[in-house]
C-alpha cells in the first residue's frame, strides 16, 4: 500500500507540492502527466532516493519518512535501466536478489536465459530494460516503482513483458505505481490512475472514471479528448424529459437534465450544474457516432453536418464534422470510414446519448 497525504519535496528548483492519493496493497497505480511534471520525482521519493520535505508517507502501514531506503522493499526500474555496467547479465539481476530461485525465475519468465552470460554494454536498450525490470523483481519487493519501464521494447516484446509484469503483481501481490505516458496502457494495467502536472496531483481515481470524467478542460484536453466544448449551461425543470426514462425521484446526488449551448451547438446531457457561469462540455470521440442518414436511436443529441478532415491512423481514424455550429470529432474503424464513404465534402450525421456528455 502507498499513501500520500500533502506529500513535498524538493529536487534543485523544482517541488512536490501537497500530493495526495493512495494506491491500495496489491493495486496498481499509474501516474500520468505531461514532461517535467514530476513523475520520476514522485517515484524516487517513494523510494527515498529524494527526501521528503513535507507532508506524510506510508508504504505498507509503515512511515516511510523514518525509514532509509533501503528498508522500504521498494524495487524501482528506471526508464533507462541504469545497470552496473561491470557485471554480467546474470550478476546484475542477482544483485540484491532475495535468493537464487528468485532470479531463475525472473530469468526464465523474461526470457534473458540466452542473456545470462553477457555483457550489458553488448546489449540492445529492450534487452537492457529487461534486465532492469528483472533486477528489481528478483529482490521480491513489496512495492516496485517502474519508470517508463517498456518505452525501450517492439511492440510485440512490449505486449508480452507488460502482461507478465502484470501476473507477477497478481501473483506476488505487489503493490505497483508506474509512470507512463501511454494512456492505453494506464487504462490496460492501472486500478488507479493519478493525473500530475508541476509537481500537483490535479485528479485521481479509477482510470475510466479519470478519463471519462475529467476535472477540469485543461485535463480533458490532456487525456486526448478531442471535444471539449466552452458554453453555458441551463438545467431544465425537474420533470423527466422525453428522452430520459426515469421520474424525478429517481434523480440521484443532486442531477438534473441540463442543455448546454456552445456556439451554434445545443446538446442534451445528465449531471451536476456547473458552479461557473461558463461550463465545458467533454465528448469523447469514441462516443461520436457517425452515419450517412439519421439513424433512429434512443441518443438525443443528433447534428448534421460536411466532413471537414478524415485523419487515417493505421487501422483507426478521426472524421471531423463541421457541422455549423461548430466541429465534432468522431473515432472510427478505418473500415468503417470506407464503408460509409466518408471524405471530405461529404454530407454525414453525429450522434452521441446523453449521458456521453461530461460537464466541468
Amino acid at each position: 500500500m502507498i499513501v500520500a497525504r500533502d506529500l513535498g519535496a524538493r529536487l534543485g528548483s523544482f517541488q512536490l507540492q501537497g500530493v495526495t492519493f493512495k494506491v491500495p496493497s496489491g493495486s496498481y497505480g499509474v501516474v500520468i502527466g505531461p514532461a517535467g511534471s514530476g513523475k520520476t520525482t514522485l517515484l524516487e521519493t517513494v523510494a527515498g532516493i529524494v527526501p521528503a520535505s513535507g507532508g506524510a508517507l506510508q508504504l505498507d502501514g509503515r512511515d516511510a519518512r523514518a525509514l532509509p531506503p533501503e528498508a522500504r522493499r521498494v524495487g524501482l526500474v528506471y526508464q533507462h535501466g541504469y545497470l552496473f555496467p561491470h557485471l554480467s547479465v546474470q550478476e546484475n539481476v542477482a544483485y540484491g536478489a532475495a535468493d537464487p530461485a528468485a532470479v531463475d525465475e525472473v530469468v526464465r519468465r523474461f526470457e534473458l536465459a540466452a542473456l545470462r552470460h553477457r555483457d550489458v554494454v553488448s546489449l540492445s536498450g529492450g534487452e537492457r530494460q529487461l534486465v532492469a525490470i528483472a533486477r528489481a523483481l528478483a529482490m521480491r519487493p513489496s512495492i516496485l516503482l517502474l519508470d517508463e519501464p517498456f518505452s525501450a521494447l517492439d511492440p510485440g516484446r512490449r505486449m508480452r513483458t507488460r502482461r507478465e509484469v502484470r501476473a507477477i503483481h497478481r501473483e506476488w501481490k505487489l503493490t505497483a505505481l508506474q509512470v507512463t505516458h501511454d494512456f492505453t496502457e494506464a487504462g490496460l494495467l492501472g486500478d488507479v490512475a493519478i493525473l500530475l502536472d508541476k509537481g500537483r496531483v490535479l485528479q485521481s481515481g479509477p482510470p475510466e472514471e479519470v478519463f471519462r470524467r475529467p476535472a477540469s478542460p485543461y485535463i480533458a484536453e490532456f487525456l486526448g479528448a478531442e471535444n471539449v466544448l466552452a458554453g453555458t449551461a441551463r438545467v431544465l425543470e425537474d420533470l423527466a424529459p422525453d428522452w430520459i426514462d426515469a421520474p424525478p425521484s429517481e434523480f440521484r446526488d443532486g442531477h438534473h437534465a441540463i442543455e448546454f449551448t456552445s456556439g451554434g451547438l445545443t446538446i442534451y446531457t445528465v449531471g451536476l450544474p456547473p458552479a461557473g457561469a461558463t461550463s465545458y462540455a467533454v465528448i469523447r470521440a469514441e462516443e461520436v457516432v457517425v452515419s450517412r442518414t439519421p439513424q433512429a436511436s434512443s441518443a438525443r443529441n443528433l447534428f448534421r453536418g460536411t466532413v471537414r478532415e478524415v485523419a487515417i491512423l493505421g487501422a483507426y481514424a478521426r472524421v471531423t464534422l463541421e457541422t455549423g455550429g461548430g466541429p465534432l470529432v468522431a473515432a472510427l474503424t478505418a473500415r468503417s470510414v470506407h464503408e460509409l464513404g466518408l471524405a471530405e465534402g461529404v454530407e454525414a450525421y453525429a450522434t452521441f446519448k446523453a449521458m456521453a456528455v461530461h460537464l466541468c
